[in-house]
């Protein structure tokens, strides 16, 4: 369903209403309109900066870079001999920042994985505050810092820890013209994986994703960090359950984009819709109620079929059987349970038993924000979401031996059927109770869903990230 009042303040009478009225303005976010390019900054200027000189900031230089950016510094920062010794070993180019002349960067990436006191968090005010109020429409912020743990200093720990909460804060702030903060937790060791998570975050592919804090681990066993190459699904079976129609079917469209033959899995009695969908991107229909106890055995039947392992394996199909505790009958608690959590459990454990996941699978299951702040009428629902995350936090211990990598997609308010049945003013309240003042689109969960299937995200293991652009709820 299209957000009416949306479209209304971006045409020329609702611009000079809304200005009359003193009434916010959602911003309107740039998407993809293709897959991923290779120098997909290349019209972009990059205003980088770094607490110190390190494999980060060397890694930062090179993924901007690679990416085409125009990388610039700025010589009031500390932090500039950092990015500068970087430049050099990386044997890139670097400019000063031509802001002050009319110029303003886009792309704003600030490197500070050595804070280690109190006093090396000033980098985060004298690196932001003297140009957030020129940041351009749609502009892309990213953090990197370490992960809690990283270090076995009690006050590097500290300031590291101050990270999330700034990105958060930021992301509040910025999030009124489109622009996106996003804070990504590089551990030391696997800075090579950078490039990957900064190519989803710096680009329209993750226009609805933004206050997020993205662990880089480093890749499961056997798994290398590999350059880019455009189409990276190329050659890689996909299986999607609850393809038919939604957010299921435009995940399917984003995997098939980037090169991923298809297999679109829903209930018997949606098969002519799921044959539409599939018959669209040239996927293959597999109509199939996942909630039967042999559901993993037939999905690797039919992978075999095709001549090859399941790389791939969303888990989306789910359903909400709303109830409040007092008044839910023992069987809307059994259904969700069993759709929602089961049926992922039972398939996941026998395409492992049957060794029907390719070499370096990976496996993208769909919780919500619903398990992670929880809603009245909604236990069953909650419960099974916010299982979804520890699931996935779990099994990711356990998979990064076999080379399999697990992540999870938390999904806030998105315009689907479901949502539209939503009473109007309750739609509308869900509507701007996040950071970009709007609902996401099925597309936005598809790009999010693709990023943790591919290469990009080599280094990302047992996450879950939210796409929901930074709705209170939860947050």
């Amino acid at each position: 369903m299209a957000d009416k009042i949306l479209e209304f303040v971006h045409t020329s009478t609702g611009k000079q209403i809304a200005a009359a009225l003193g009434l916010p303005v959602p911003p309107m976010l740039k998407r993809a309109k293709a897959g991923y390019a290779e120098k997909s900054l290349a019209n972009a200027n990059a205003l980088v900066g770094a607490s110190a000189f390190g494999p980060a900031a060397t890694a930062v230089v090179k993924a901007l870079n690679a990416m085409g950016a125009s990388i610039k510094v700025s010589a009031d920062l500390a932090g500039l001999d950092g990015v500068k010794q970087a430049a050099v070993k990386a044997k890139v180019e670097v400019s000063i920042s031509q802001a002050d002349n009319g110029v303003p960067e886009n792309v704003y990436v600030l490197d500070v994985t050595a804070a280690a006191t109190v006093a090396d968090l000033r980098l985060l005010y004298d690196f932001f505050n003297p140009r957030l109020r020129k940041v351009p429409s749609n502009s892309r912020i990213v953090v990197i810092g370490r992960p809690r743990g990283d270090s076995k200093d009690a006050l590097a720990e500290t300031a590291q820890s101050s990270l999330p909460g700034f990105i958060r804060s930021l992301a509040k702030e910025s999030g009124k013209n489109g622009t996106t903060a996003n804070l990504i937790q590089v551990k030391t060791g696997a800075e090579n994986a950078i490039e990957g998570a900064l190519r989803f975050f710096l680009s329209p592919h993750s226009a609805f994703v933004t206050g997020q804090v993205l662990p880089v681990v480093g890749a499961p066993k056997g798994v290398k960090v590999t350059a880019f190459s455009e189409k990276p699904l190329t050659g890689k079976l996909a299986v999607v359950t609850g393809a038919a129609r939604g957010i299921g079917a435009a995940i399917a469209e984003v995997l098939a984009r980037e090169g991923a033959t298809v297999i679109g899995v829903d209930r018997p009695a949606d098969e002519s819709v799921l044959g539409t969908t599939m018959s669209s991107i040239g996927g293959i229909a597999c109509p199939l109620d996942i909630t039967d106890t042999d559901a993993g055995k037939k999905l690797a039947e039919v992978a075999a079929d095709k001549g090859g392992k399941i790389d791939i394996i969303v888990h989306n199909a789910g359903i909400t059987r709303d109830k409040m505790m007092r008044n839910m009958a023992a069987h809307l608690w059994d259904m969700v349970l069993d759709v929602n959590l089961g049926a992922i459990v039972r398939c996941n454990d026998q395409l492992l038993a049957d060794d029907a996941f390719g070499a370096n699978a990976r496996i993208v299951c769909i919780s919500s924000i619903g398990g992670i702040a929880g809603n009245a009428g909604q236990t069953n629902y909650a419960a099974t979401k916010s299982a979804v995350i520890g699931y996935v936090d779990a099994m990711a211990k356990q998979l990064e031996g076999k080379g399999i990598s697990i992540n999870a997609i938390a999904p806030g308010f998105i315009e689907t059927q479901m949502t539209a049945a939503i009473p109007v003013v309750t739609r509308e309240v869900a509507r701007r109770l996040s950071s970009l003042s709007q609902g996401g689109l099925p597309v936005d969960i598809a790009e999010a869903v693709t990023f943790m299937a591919s290469p990009l995200a080599n280094g990302v293991n047992g996450a879950t990230l939210r796409v929901c652009g930074q709705n209170l709820v939860g947050a």
